[in-house]
């Protein structure tokens, strides 16, 4: 793995084990709970726009998993390349 890759691992590693992260995490998954309750949605309109916010949120709430994930492959890809 390149230094700058190991650095951009880190810095994401060091945001997701601030305690601030975990509780912006806590109210976002509240939040996309709410608006994931399509009950009130009055038209198709507000139907997209809502299931828009709710992927947006998405990608942030699953953030930590997508770079852990990321940072594995490429842990790996590392590794092989030194097997072969």
């Amino acid at each position: 793995m390149t230094p700058e890759l190991e650095e951009y691992f880190n810095n994401y590693n060091e945001l997701f084990n601030h305690a601030g992260f975990k509780q912006l995490i806590g109210e976002l998954a509240e939040n996309a709970k709410k608006l994931a309750d399509i009950q009130t949605v009055k038209d198709s309109e507000e139907f997209f726009y809502r299931k828009g916010q709710v992927a947006a949120l998405a990608t942030v709430i699953n953030m930590e998993a997508t770079i852990t994930a990321a940072r594995d492959e490429a842990e790996e890809d590392t590794q092989e390349s030194f097997d072969v």
